[in-house]
C-alpha cells in the first residue's frame, strides 16, 4: 500500500516511462482480455436472444452465427499469444529489478518466476498465483480456438459460456490474498472495484468492437437484416448502459484512491495521463449518447414507417461508422493505460487513503443518481423513438404558362 512507501517519491520513480515492449505487450494483453470477455458477453446477452427470434431470416442467422464463431476463434488465438508475452513481462520485472525482455521470453526464465517459493507468512507464492491465473486464461482462450472447427460451431453458445466462466474465474484469482494477515477492508474493496471496472470496460468496449466487425458482413445479409440489426443495437444499448454505470462508479472510487486532490491531475505524471484517459472515455460516452438519442430513434421511426432500405442503411452503415469512432478512442485509452503505473498520491508523497462510512455513503448516493439518470435516458430515447418524423415540406406549385 501507499503508506508503506517513502514519504516523498520522485515522479520518475513513482511512475516511470514504460519501455516500448511494455507498451506493446500490455496493449495486446488488454485487447485480448477485453475482446474475449466482450465478444462472449455479446453473444450470450445480445446476439443469441435476438437471433433465436422467428422474425430473423434463416440466411442472416447462418451468416452471423458463422461470423461470430470466427470472431471468437480469432479473439481466443490473439489472447493466448498475448498471454505468453505478458507473463514474460512479469518475469522481467521481479522485485522492481528489470532484466532484458529477450531473456524474459525464454521458457526457463518464466518457469523460474512462477516457481519462486512463497515468502514467510504466505500460503501461496505470487508466482504460483500468476501461473494459476494464466493457465485458466489460456484454457479459456483454447476453448474459443475450438471454434475454428466447423463441427464445434454448432455448440457456439456452450463454448462461449465455458470460455467466459474460465475467464471470469481466472480474473478473480488475484482477489485471493497470498498472505491473509495483510488483507484489509480497503484492499478487498480496491480489488473488487478494480475487477468490476475491467469487467464493465470489457463488456462495453469489447461488445462494440465485436459489433463493428460483425457489421462488415452486411454484403452477405438479406435486405431484411436491417430490422434484425436494429434489435441487436437496441438490446446492446441496454447492456452498454449497465456496463457504463458500473464503469463510472468503480472509476470514481479508483480515481479517489489514486489521486489525492484535483490539483494532482495536473501536477503529477500519473494525474496527467489519467486526465487524458478520462477525456477519451468521456468522448466515448458522448458518442454513445449521440447514438442513443439520435440514431436509435431514427431507426425506430424508419421501422415503424416500413422503410426497409433506410433501416438497413442506418443499422448497418451509419451506426457502425459512429461506433467505430468509439473503438478508435478505446485504442487510445489502451495506449494511455500503459503509462499508468503507481499513483498520483505516491508521486505527491501523500498518505494512503482510508475508506470511511462517508465515502461509502457518497458511493451509494452516486449509484442511485446514476441509476435514475440511466432510467431517464432510456425513457427519453424510447419517447423520441415514438415521435412521428417531421413531414416533408410541400412542393411549391409550378405555375403554368
Amino acid at each position: 500500500m501507499l503508506s508503506s512507501l517513502l514519504a516523498q517519491v520522485p515522479a520518475a520513480v513513482a511512475n516511470p516511462a514504460p519501455a516500448a515492449w511494455r507498451i506493446i505487450t500490455k496493449m495486446a494483453y488488454f485487447a485480448g482480455l477485453i475482446g474475449t470477455i466482450g465478444a462472449t458477453m455479446l453473444h450470450l446477452l445480445v446476439l443469441r436472444p435476438v437471433l433465436k427470434r422467428p422474425s430473423v431470416d434463416e440466411a442472416d442467422r447462418a451468416v452471423l452465427h458463422r461470423r461470430t464463431s470466427l470472431l471468437l476463434a480469432v479473439a481466443g488465438t490473439w489472447f493466448l499469444v498475448a498471454l505468453y508475452f505478458q507473463i514474460a513481462g512479469k518475469a522481467a520485472r521481479v522485485k522492481g529489478v528489470e532484466i532484458p525482455y529477450g531473456r524474459a521470453l525464454q521458457p526457463g526464465t518464466i518457469w523460474n518466476y512462477v516457481t519462486v517459493p512463497a515468502k514467510k507468512g504466505e500460503w501461496l507464492s505470487t508466482g504460483a498465483q500468476t501461473l494459476t491465473q494464466y493457465l485458466l486464461w489460456a484454457a479459456s482462450a483454447v476453448v474459443l480456438m475450438l471454434l475454428w472447427s466447423p463441427r464445434v460451431r454448432a455448440h457456439l453458445t456452450a463454448v462461449a459460456l465455458a470460455s467466459l466462466v474460465l475467464n471470469f474465474v481466472a480474473y478473480q484469482v488475484t482477489l485471493l490474498p497470498t498472505d491473509f494477515s495483510k488483507e484489509t477492508a480497503d484492499t478487498l474493496v480496491d480489488g473488487l472495484l478494480d475487477h468490476t471496472h475491467v469487467s464493465a470496460v470489457s463488456t462495453w468496449v469489447g461488445g462494440i468492437a465485436a459489433l463493428v466487425v460483425l457489421a462488415t458482413a452486411r454484403r452477405r445479409l438479406t435486405p431484411r437484416a436491417g430490422a434484425t440489426w436494429a434489435q441487436i443495437w437496441t438490446r446492446f444499448s441496454t447492456v452498454a448502459l449497465c456496463a457504463v454505470g458500473c464503469l463510472l462508479i468503480s472509476g470514481l472510487y479508483l480515481a479517489w484512491s489514486l489521486v489525492g486532490s484535483p490539483g494532482e491531475l495536473l501536477t503529477t505524471s500519473f494525474g496527467r495521463f489519467l486526465l487524458i484517459k478520462v477525456c477519451l472515455v468521456a468522448t466515448m460516452i458522448g458518442v454513445g449518447a449521440l447514438n442513443e438519442f439520435l440514431l436509435m430513434p431514427r431507426i425506430a421511426r424508419a421501422r415503424t414507417a416500413g422503410e426497409e432500405g433506410s433501416v438497413f442503411r442506418l443499422a448497418l452503415r451509419v451506426f457502425p461508422g459512429l461506433v467505430t469512432v468509439e473503438v478508435v478512442l478505446a485504442v487510445g485509452v489502451l495506449f494511455v493505460l500503459s503509462f499508468l503505473t503507481g499513483s498520483a498520491r505516491v508521486e505527491a508523497g501523500e498518505p494512503d487513503p482510508t475508506l470511511s462510512g462517508g465515502i461509502v455513503g457518497i458511493g451509494v448516493l452516486l449509484a442511485v443518481l446514476l441509476a435514475i439518470s440511466f432510467v431517464t435516458t432510456a425513457k427519453v430515447s424510447e419517447r423520441l423513438s415514438r415521435l412521428p418524423a417531421a413531414p416533408a415540406p410541400a412542393a411549391e406549385a409550378v405555375p403554368e404558362y
